[in-house]
């Protein structure tokens, strides 16, 4: 039989056994929450770490993107004088004008009769004095009445007597009154009468002092009288 005594000792006893059991069972616990926030706290600096190359890996991809755009293109080389001579009218054409204007006398002077039809607007605009002298002959007589029209007046007196004569009646009639006036008296003295005929009264009259002083007045009278 069990007495009271013996009753609290055993409560006693499981009391202390319980407490002893809680006590090391307590312990247990920290360790795994220690372990989980080290868990967060290494995911947290490993989505810090992507984040950071994410974004200098973005940037660097900004940056070359600048450099580039703020890079020029370096320009393409000249054609030579041996591959101009195989130049299409088209490719003429299509010829940079910044390109152009860079080919010197001895380049101009390779490009065929038939390329030199292909010389935009803008290239014969462009074309200095030194390219326009280069022309030869066979050149300038494949210029168009266009092309001829679009020559700077401000080199027309650097024309030899030979490109002069060498315009065809009809591209002669494109010259402008400016280009008229800008011919000297010694070109004048080479002006044909064929290539007068075309000419307006305008056109006439701006040539008309150029042709009186070379003594070629004769030359006018006769285009005008063909005009009738």
């Amino acid at each position: 039989m069990m007495t009271i005594g013996n009753l609290t000792t055993n409560l006693n006893s499981g009391a202390n056994s319980g407490s002893k059991q809680s006590a090391a069972s307590a312990p247990v616990s920290a360790p795994a929450t220690s372990k989980a926030s080290a868990a967060s706290g290494g995911a947290a600096k490993s989505a810090s770490a992507v984040q950071v190359s994410i974004s200098s890996s973005a940037l660097a991809a900004y940056q070359a993107s600048v450099n580039a755009t703020a890079a020029p293109a370096a320009p393409a080389p000249a054609p030579t004088a041996a591959q101009l001579k195989t130049y299409s009218p088209q490719q003429v054409a299509s010829m940079p004008l910044s390109q152009f204007k860079a080919l010197d006398g001895a380049r101009i002077a390779a490009l065929t009769p038939a390329a030199i039809k292909g010389l935009t607007a803008d290239q014969i605009s462009a074309m200095s004095s030194s390219q326009l002298v280069a022309l030869t002959a066979p050149q300038v007589a494949a210029l168009s009445k266009v092309q001829v029209a679009k020559i700077s007046p401000a080199t027309i007196p650097t024309l030899t007597r030979a490109q002069l004569a060498a315009i065809t009646p009809a591209a002669f009639s494109g010259m402008t009154t400016a280009q008229l006036s800008a011919i000297t008296s010694l070109q004048g003295a080479t002006i044909k009468p064929s290539q007068l005929v075309y000419l307006n009264q305008q056109q006439q009259a701006a040539l008309q002092s150029k042709l009186l002083s070379a003594g070629s007045v004769g030359n006018l009278f006769q285009a005008m009288a063909a005009q009738k």
